[in-house]
């Protein structure tokens, strides 16, 4: 991208991009900004990136980055999406010494070394991120660098989306110039006392503090748009997507996360999803029998009729709020690259975020301070 597009806009770098779910966030704000440049090393969502981007993300370890290879961009924000391994069980919550967490620690480092400082910063994650010492790093370094931090734990349903996926996300606008040795000082005391707070600094719903617009934003008494209108029917004809009989009776002793076109919510999907890992992935869709209610606990065998089918990787991008290219005429649309699996679909979108909130973030809490 020619950067002298950018001089009358806000200049955005995109760390741990994946399939872009920060730019379409960007792009749903309605904020005038462009990404200049993206980071990631997963070959497969790089693909989609650029697919859809028209920008081949930087593949260059994120750890390895030096500052020139950031000023050179001369970004105010910066938009980060980390890997959330390290702060998972399925991570074993090994923090800051789990490797994947290194590209993080490592821009931590970076920035205040850095000519050309952002100003302006969303990062996402998973929850519980906001009990490790990764995040207690975040909240130093910028609450030191004269940041005004924003922290909560949001899930789109609480945007009225039938879809659970809570998550961490931290915003921070600079405030306060710590070139002055007073205000430096100033800063760190504010940010000591902060972190003291623990978790109890982080909201749990919107709005929170003087940035929310409860009548545009998320309000408390949000009605929640039907599940019906995420479900596209033609995927029930496509055999690749129903769960085998096989793979359902062997697991005689666990419940089932089914849900109906009529239900209100689906659970998290994660990158397992649509894989044999049945079991806390995401949501199967009950597609025959809506008379009947079954979990399949002790007896799977009674939901071999219920016609149980994956979400589609077009309806989960549609229940993370992705702009697709026959929903939408938005400059930028998520389409797969046809060489892509189903599988390969699904567990890149599982990795992804939902392109919804990071809009409501941008454009209420962001830009508003």
């Amino acid at each position: 991208m020619d950067h002298s597009d950018t001089k009358k806009s806000i200049v955005c770098l995109e760390f741990f991009s994946g399939i872009g779910g920060l730019h379409y966030g960007l792009q749903e704000s309605g904020i005038h900004g462009h990404v200049v440049m993206s980071f990631d090393m997963n070959e497969n969502a790089n693909s989609v990136y650029e697919y859809n981007f028209k920008m081949r993300p930087n593949n260059k370890a994120i750890d390895y980055l030096e500052p020139v290879d950031i000023d050179t961009y001369q970004a105010t924000c910066w938009l980060l999406s980390p890997p959330c391994q390290p702060y998972t069980r399925g991570g074993k919550y090994l923090d800051d010494e789990d490797p994947r967490a290194r590209g993080l620690i490592h821009l931590l480092g970076l920035l205040p070394k850095l000519k050309h400082k952002p100003t302006h910063l969303l990062l996402e994650n998973v929850m519980n991120f906001e009990n490790s010492r990764s995040r207690s790093l975040l909240v130093e370094t910028l609450g030191n660098m004269g940041f005004k931090i924003y922290e909560c734990l949001l899930s789109p349903v609480q945007a009225g989306i039938p879809n659970n996926r809570l998550r961490y996300y931290l915003v921070a606008v600079k405030t306060d110039d710590t070139t002055n040795a007073a205000v430096a000082n100033e800063c760190k005391r504010r940010t000591e006392e902060y972190l003291q707070r623990g978790r109890d600094a982080v909201f749990t719903e919107w709005p929170f503090g003087p940035a929310a617009d409860q009548s545009s934003a998320v309000a408390k008494d949000t009605a929640t748009i039907p599940l019906e209108s995420y479900i596209d029917h033609t995927f029930d004809g496509v055999a690749s997507l129903y769960v085998s009989a096989a793979d359902i009776v062997k697991r005689k002793n666990f419940e089932f996360d089914i849900v109906q076109p009529s239900s209100e919510r689906t659970s998290t999907f994660t990158k397992a999803y649509g894989s044999k890992h049945l079991i806390g992935a995401g949501s199967l869709l009950q597609t025959k029998h809506m008379d009947v209610r079954e979990n399949g606990f002790g007896a799977p065998e009674k939901l071999l009729d219920l016609g149980l089918r994956f979400f589609s990787p077009k309806e989960v991008a549609l229940l993370h709020h992705f702009p697709l290219g026959s929903q939408t005429n938005k400059p930028y649309v998520l389409e797969f690259p046809e060489n892509l699996t189903q599988r390969q679909q699904l567990q890149l979108l599982g990795n992804s975020l939902n392109v919804h909130m990071v809009a409501l973030l941008i454009k209420h809490v962001l830009f508003t301070n």
